[in-house]
């Protein structure tokens, strides 16, 4: 009995040296300490439990009213122990120095680090706060507030009272107006050579880019031809429906939750955001220009003639819209693969044909027939005529247009216009009721309809996009900053032992 009572007393004891070791073992390196930013967009890290989770969150609510009135960014680190092959000042040092506390510009942060098992605290200063929180002020502040309560192993109440005394200094209206011209003149400065100037430059480039293609594009539309199947409309159309989503997406992003994303911009970045936004509105404007000239010449040989010609005359467009680069790429490309298409065709004699121009014999009679040119107004087919000097030779050249595969050889007038798997809308469907649509297989020149089934065409619903996105956005009004500043420290601070 008493040798079973002595074995549980070892095993006892035991358990509790191994505990008190793997404590002790809890050192942590700077990339192990927890970020609060990464947790909640806190300012305290307390990885260890010492201060507890009311303490914590007080002390973050205390540090987001500095924050919000003098743009001063506190964080508060304790834990047990920390590397054992660094001094507290360096270990400090670098975690500030990685974390980024304060801003970029003013480098106006400030760090207390405490380690409980080596009884050490460290301040560590961003060269922008050393003016208000010098070294000497401090090391009063720990003295009075900090030491005293931490050899009572009162944590809690020695880093509150700190940061309360922290606060009490800068909060001083002297010193509150020195941190937030500090804050601000960076920006100033930065919008003064940063921003007015390239900015002004930027639009008045574009300013006259635009006016140079708005007149070659007013020059060029004198004259209109019939096609309204056009594939360069539909893209430039596509890209500014693009742009008026993207700029809709952004409007609605930043009134409901954006605010911080926004708040990150540097007056230094608005040139090269408007460069931007500018360029993707001329590569906009340059595939408008060029849908235009696309539906001046019916004839594809002409049309090839005047995008080159531009290109030619407006390369240098590249510079400001990188964009257009891919499509003179796919001009080119185009442009090569339509050399054999163009190249004259011999008649019986072994003499070249002259290609009848399209822009000038639209219908293409009377060489074609009436399903020919359906053929090419659906754009299934591109036909090119070419007709001997004498007019008494002709050969027709079919090539396969745009919408070649959107269609099928009719069953029954053999022309390439047969549409499969149609869908027609019989009834809308509404907020209140389905609707109906057909299946059919359809012929767009002689009509031939095969009905393959009914479709039930689902009922429109409303959107709740907006009202869930206003309640997200303001449940993040009240909370703290989500990052830090990007700041640095030159090694500025104080710290001591208790």
């Amino acid at each position: 009995m008493l040798k079973t009572h002595l074995t549980k007393h070892i095993a006892l004891l035991l358990f509790l040296f191994l505990a008190d070791f793997a404590i002790a073992q809890t050192a942590y390196h700077v990339k192990d300490i927890p970020d609060p930013k990464n947790n909640g967009g806190g300012y305290v890290s307390d990885p260890d439990g010492i201060l507890g989770s009311s303490t914590v969150s007080d002390l973050n609510n205390t540090i987001a009213q500095f924050e919000h009135k003098t743009n001063v960014q506190v964080a508060v680190v304790i834990v047990n122990d920390f590397d054992h092959n660094k001094e507290d000042f360096d270990f400090a040092y670098e975690l500030f120095n990685t974390w980024g506390i304060g801003s970029k510009n003013s480098n106006n942060g400030l760090l207390l680090f405490i380690s409980k098992e080596r009884r050490k605290y460290r301040f560590i200063t961003g060269t922008g706060a050393e003016g208000v929180l010098p070294d000497v002020k401090l090391k009063h502040i720990a003295e009075q507030q900090l030491i005293p309560a931490f050899r009572e192993n009162d944590f809690a109440t020695g880093i509150t009272n700190t940061i309360n005394a922290i606060g009490d200094v800068i909060l001083k209206p002297e010193n509150k107006s020195e941190l937030n011209q500090l804050f601000t003149q960076p920006e100033k400065n930065n919008n003064l050579e940063n921003f007015l100037l390239p900015t002004g430059i930027i639009i008045l480039l574009f300013w006259g880019v635009f006016k140079i293609v708005n007149r070659q594009a007013k020059n060029a539309t004198k004259e209109k031809s019939q096609s309204d199947n056009n594939q360069y409309e539909k893209i430039g159309k596509g890209c500014a429906i693009a742009m008026i989503i993207t700029f809709a997406i952004g409007f609605i992003f930043f009134f409901f939750g954006g605010m911080e994303l926004v708040e990150k911009i540097r007056p230094k970045d608005i040139p090269i955001i408007l460069y931007v936004v500018l360029a993707l509105a001329l590569f906009g404007r340059y595939l408008f220009h060029i849908s235009t000239l696309r539906r001046i010449h019916n004839d594809d040989k002409n049309f090839f003639t005047s995008v080159g010609s531009f290109h030619k005359k407006n390369f240098w467009l590249i510079i400001f819209s990188p964009l257009i680069l891919i499509n003179i790429i796919i001009y080119l490309f185009k442009k090569v693969k339509n050399i054999s298409r163009f190249k004259p065709v011999l008649n019986s004699k072994g003499q070249e044909m002259v290609r009848v121009d399209r822009d000038t014999n639209i219908e293409g009679e009377p060489f074609l027939t009436k399903g020919q040119r359906k053929e090419e107004i659906i754009k299934a087919y591109d036909y090119d005529i070419w007709e001997s000097a004498d007019h008494k030779e002709h050969t027709i050249k079919a090539w396969p247009a745009e919408e070649y595969n959107s269609y099928t050889e009719c069953p029954k007038c053999a022309f390439r216009t047969y549409k499969l798997n149609k869908r027609v809308t019989v009834k809308q469907a509404t907020y209140s009721h389905e609707g109906q649509a057909k299946l059919v297989n359809e012929c767009s020149f002689c009509k031939k309809t095969e009905f393959i089934k009914w479709i039930t065409l689902a009922m429109l619903v409303e959107s709740s996009s907006s009202s869930s996105s206003s309640s997200s956005g303001s449940s993040s009004s009240s909370s703290s900053s989500s990052s830090w500043g990007g700041g640095s420290s030159s090694g500025g601070g104080t710290g001591g032992s208790w």
